[in-house]
């Protein structure tokens, strides 16, 4: 079975951007995490999801 979720790390290579922008955009509710206990994982899905919709939201203001 292929694993599902990121750590913060691999959340942050996969988006391209540092660990510590992810932990703050997770401290701010700005991305979807799921915490369990001290520990951050992200679903890949729901992260290909997010920034799909964040580009979207990118392109209509642009279109403005």
């Amino acid at each position: 079975m292929k694993r599902q979720t990121l750590n913060v790390q691999e959340a942050a290579d996969f988006i391209g951007v540092s660990a510590w922008l992810i932990y703050d955009m997770v401290r701010l509710k700005q991305i979807p995490a799921i915490r369990i206990r001290t520990r951050i994982f992200f679903r890949i899905e729901t992260l290909k999801q997010w920034m799909s919709d964040k580009e979207s939201a990118a392109l209509e203001i642009d279109a403005i």
